[in-house]
């Protein structure tokens, strides 16, 4: 009687683990988080590529020595952040909040700057919201500064593809990071220790 009770058991058991088994297709973890998955602006998971799903979402790794000849020992910080890239995934998703109804983002090496149009004037939230989204995408040294005045976007837009090293451009990107701040109150957030240096 046991013996034919273990087997039974065991057959069940098989049958239901055999249920669960993939059928060879690779499974679609865009099913499981969405199309708009927020951290998709960080991965190539364009539809019209069709390697978007096994090249785009894995991790990176990488491993060096010291010693390497090939090593670039030039390398900066600013080298590996693609300014673009963040730009564009951070005026996406600022744009899928109920409180934005546009955004313009400017990254540069110092600075992400945030130009956007409120769907609601009253929100008073809405400024500190957007710049906890920002900074919530941008390396912890970056300086955030957001404005809900919606001329600023072509203001800040006028600076898309700068060279980062033209001394007349970086001129009068402060003075636009200036008027940003002259024109909004910033609120603060946990994020204090560089926007404290510059203020």
């Amino acid at each position: 009687m046991k013996k034919s009770f273990m087997f039974i058991t065991v057959t069940i058991l098989v049958l239901q683990g055999c249920a669960g088994i993939p059928n060879g297709d690779n499974e679609d973890l865009g099913a499981e988080y969405g199309p708009e998955h927020p951290l998709d602006y960080v991965s190539d998971t364009d539809n019209t590529n069709p390697d978007a799903n096994t090249k785009g979402n894995n991790f990176g790794y990488s491993r060096n020595q010291a010693n390497e000849p090939n090593l670039d020992d030039k390398m900066t910080m600013h080298d590996v952040i693609d300014r673009q890239r963040i730009a564009n995934g951070i005026s996406n998703l600022l744009v899928q909040s109920p409180e934005v109804a546009e955004a313009g983002v400017l990254i540069t090496n110092e600075y992400a700057l945030v130009a956007f149009r409120p769907n609601n004037e009253e929100d008073e939230d809405a400024v500190k919201h957007v710049k906890m989204m920002t900074e919530s995408m941008v390396p912890y040294y970056y300086i955030t500064v957001v404005t809900d005045n919606p001329n600023m976007i072509e203001d800040i837009e006028a600076f898309k593809g700068m060279d980062a090293r033209s001394g007349d451009g970086h001129t009068a990107l402060e003075k636009t990071v200036e008027d940003m701040r002259e024109m909004t109150k910033q609120p603060k957030t946990s994020k204090r220790r560089a926007d404290n240096n510059h203020m």
